[in-house]
């Protein structure tokens, strides 16, 4: 038959403590030693003492002291109760109910994991002691599958004298105990009653598994920083449990549900079924097979039934058998092995203190290393502004040089014509020959626009007219014998004439050159946006940006709402811009011509709102930004969510959710083309 191992006392055992008879040992450590004990007609008790006379010093018997007051403080059936205490003996001694029942840790190692509906049955009774506890103002800070122990009617939850005792933490952290310890407790941070929910839910998760809720190598140092990052490993978890022990583990303890949320989850799932405590409904028959046995034990060992060695639990070493010889002097004794014991806890104590120390230093160089960063960056862009600006007021002086550089040549040419006109070298040329063709040329050769130098040589020019002259005269000529005609000639000399004078008055302006087009405020400050940079602008809901211009901002800072991933001058560049959710673009076309297209993603914080349709088809422009109290939404039947969390997306195939709280419904997307995933609930 099975049962608890019971050894026989050593010769430093004592044979009774306070009332009580001992009848052997159930557990010994560098914390203290228990004994079994049958108390007359009240059945059989649990006593606890220090390791051994005279070796508990006075700090050893002050936290044993503070154990017992706070045992003696809860009074419920899933707990151990407190009978009977001495802490001032001299063996200091606590006696408590024995209840015999094996621990959650043995069950599973011997008779494998359980299915959903005993875990979540278990995890409502445990959750019973917590609420108990909590009550009481104690927090367990030990709650392992070690520490529950698991009777027919329900488990009792024990050993929670280290609740207080902060100097007690560290000593525990062993490699059975790290996996089941919350992220603020194995960061040494202040424990909570939500640290003992963590502890449940990393307990029920071994129950539904075979095993922690982390990778372990057997490196008790790497499996402690898992502890402190909240890396889980949570393969293997079925469907049926991840409502239940999922939100346990959440690493923020504000996430996490109270034992009380448990407790009425369980009840609410079992309404309208019959009820029972009785684990003979939930348990499969290889557990309550072992919890039998044990049960048959405890009755045994009460009714004194095991003084018959024919009727003893094999598992019970008698003390009315002979004593074997003394082991030799070489072999370690129990003191020697708790010696050992409390060295080997004190160099893991050390490598955690040094752990610790190593994170802190980490941390700090990787804070400083942050800092120096934000600051190059500060100072990159305060000089490529600075550079941005130079550059525009050197173009803007080019430009300056340009216009003064074309007034001046307009002046210049505007003066050669009017001293050209002043001159007149073509009247010269007709006042020579008096012809009126001759007249007709020159002023045809001047308004032509034909090299003015040709006209510089005064005998130049009057062969030219000369040549013209002869071949009027021929023209003329021809044409004797028409008194018309020689009245149209004198009619078109004056018409020539009239001409010659227009053009003399009134000569052929030089064009102005047309002004380079100049950037306003706004295209500038399109202009000085990068690729990399982050803007203090966001869709405002009704598909306009929510200011006329970009401002550029720290990508860390709190009003960085979107970020540039590219910067483009071609026209119909946002055509090429990613598309989906959180993406979009915005463009602008400058006073001087040219397209600035800005290709935007949204950068995503806790605590930022936007709006949403949540009924039906769930829909939402991820680029709004919106006030979380804001009493109306850009479009009928949107709602207002809160960011709560901006998470890498899991591998394919990996169970996640969003972290919520009891009963707290959640939205969440898919952004960065599915790298990522924010959560959102109801502002």
């Amino acid at each position: 038959m099975a049962g608890a191992r019971i050894d026989a006392l050593g010769g430093d055992d004592p044979a009774a403590l306070g009332p009580y008879r001992l009848l052997g040992r159930l557990a010994s450590g560098g914390m203290g030693r228990i004994y079994l004990s049958r108390s007359g007609g009240r059945g059989l008790v649990a006593v606890k003492t220090l390791p051994a006379e005279g070796r508990a010093g006075e700090t050893d018997r002050r936290r044993f002291a503070r154990e017992v007051a706070l045992a003696q403080r809860v009074d419920s059936a899933f707990t151990a109760r407190v009978r009977d205490a001495d802490p001032d003996a001299r063996w200091p001694w606590m006696a408590t109910d024995y209840i015999a029942a094996p621990p959650l840790s043995e069950l599973v190692r011997s008779c494998g994991v359980l299915p959903a509906s005993a875990v979540r049955w278990i995890a409502a009774g445990t959750a019973q002691a917590l609420v108990a506890l909590h009550e009481a103002g104690i927090v367990h800070r030990d709650v392992k599958p070690q520490n529950v122990l698991l009777p027919l009617d329900g488990p009792r939850v024990i050993d929670f004298g280290i609740s207080h005792a902060g100097d007690l933490t560290l000593t525990g952290l062993t490699l059975g105990t790290i996996a089941f310890t919350s992220p603020e407790q194995a960061r040494g941070e202040e424990s909570t009653a939500a640290s003992d929910v963590y502890s449940l839910g990393a307990t029920l998760f071994l129950l539904a598994t075979g095993r922690p809720p982390y990778r372990s190598d057997g490196d008790t140092l790497r499996l402690l920083a898992r502890v402190q990052r909240g890396q889980l490993d949570l393969a293997g978890l079925p469907k049926d449990l991840v409502s239940t022990i999922r939100p346990c583990l959440a690493v923020q303890p504000r996430h996490r549900p109270t034992p009380a949320d448990l407790l009425a989850r369980f009840r609410a799932q079992q309404a309208g079924l019959p009820t029972t405590s009785s684990g003979t409904r939930w348990l499969p028959p290889r557990w309550t097979a072992l919890i039998g046995a044990y049960a048959t034990q405890g009755i045994e060992l009460a009714d004194d039934r095991s003084a018959d060695p024919a009727g003893a639990a094999p598992t019970l070493v008698q003390r009315t058998r002979p004593v074997p010889q003394p082991p030799p002097t070489l072999v370690y004794s129990p003191e020697r092995q708790a010696r050992a014991d409390r060295d080997r806890t004190r160099r893991e104590m050390a490598a955690l203190a040094e752990l610790a120390a190593r994170q802190r230093a980490e941390q700090a160089e990787r804070e400083q290393a942050e800092r120096e960063q934000a600051e190059l960056l500060a100072r990159q862009q305060a000089e490529r502004a600075e550079r941005e600006r130079a550059e525009q007021e050197r173009a803007a002086r080019q430009r300056a040089e340009q216009e003064r550089a074309a007034r001046q040549r307009a002046e210049r040419e505007r003066a050669a014509a009017i001293a050209l006109l002043a001159w007149q070298p073509w009247a010269k040329a007709g006042g020579d020959d008096g012809g009126s063709a001759s007249d007709t040329t020159a002023s045809g050769s001047v308004t032509s626009g034909s090299d003015l130098d040709t006209h510089g040589d005064d005998r130049a020019g009057a062969d030219a007219d000369t040549d013209a002259d002869t071949d009027t005269g021929s023209d003329t000529g021809s044409d004797t014998g028409s008194g018309d005609s020689e009245t149209d000639s004198g009619r078109n000399s004056d018409s020539d004439s009239d001409s010659g004078s227009d053009t003399a008055e009134e000569p052929t302006p030089t064009p102005t050159p047309t002004p380079t087009p100049t950037m306003d405020a706004t295209d500038r400050a399109f202009a000085a946006v990068h690729a990399g940079d982050c803007l203090n602008v966001y869709n405002d809901g009704y598909d306009h940006m929510s200011a006329n211009r970009p401002v550029r901002v720290s990508c860390t800072a709190s009003n960085a709402y979107m970020h540039v991933n590219r910067v483009s001058t071609r026209s119909g560049a946002s055509s090429s811009c990613d598309t989906g959710a959180g993406f979009t673009w915005w463009s602008r076309t400058g006073d001087d011509g040219v397209v600035r297209t800005l290709c935007l993603d949204r950068v995503y914080r806790a605590g930022q709102c936007f709006p949403a349709k949540v009924k039906g088809a769930t829909n939402a422009d991820l680029t709004v930004v919106w006030s979380c109290n804001a009493s109306t939404v850009p479009k009928a039947g949107q709602s207002i969510l809160r960011i709560t969390g901006f998470y890498r997306a899991p591998k394919a195939g990996q169970n996640w959710t969003c972290p919520a709280g009891p009963g707290e419904r959640f939205w969440y997307w898919q952004v960065n083309q599915g790298r990522s995933i924010i959560c959102a609930s109801a502002a």
